[in-house]
C-alpha cells in the first residue's frame, strides 16, 4: 500500500504542476496579447501620421509644381515681349541717330 500511497503522491504533484504551467500559459498568451495590441495601435499612429506627412510633401510638391509652372510662363512671355521690342527700339535708334545728324 506504501507504493500505491506514493504513485498516487506523485502523480497528484504532477496534476498540480500540469495545473500550474497552464495557468503560466494562459498568462503568457494574456501578456502576449495586450502587448501586441499596443504595437499593432503604435503602428496605426505611426502608420497614421506617415500618411499626413506624405500628404503634407504631396501637396506641397503640387503647390511648388505650380508656382515652377507660373515662372516659365512668366519668363517665357518676357523673352517674347523682349523680342518683339528689340526691332522697335532698333527702329527707333537708327531714327535718333538721323535726327542728331542733322
Amino acid at each position: 500500500m506504501a507504493d500505491s500511497d506514493v504513485t498516487v503522491e506523485i502523480l497528484k504533484d504532477i496534476r498540480d504542476e500540469i495545473r500550474g504551467v497552464r495557468s503560466e500559459v494562459r498568462e503568457l498568451r494574456t501578456d502576449t496579447k495586450h502587448q501586441f495590441e499596443g504595437v499593432r495601435g503604435e503602428i496605426h499612429e505611426l502608420r497614421t501620421e506617415t500618411n499626413q506627412q506624405f500628404e503634407a510633401v504631396g501637396a506641397t510638391l503640387l503647390d511648388l509644381a505650380e508656382q515652377h509652372r507660373f515662372v516659365v510662363r512668366y519668363t517665357k512671355a518676357i523673352s517674347e515681349r523682349n523680342a518683339d521690342l528689340e526691332p522697335r527700339v532698333g527702329a527707333l535708334e537708327s531714327r535718333v541717330d538721323k535726327l542728331e545728324s542733322r
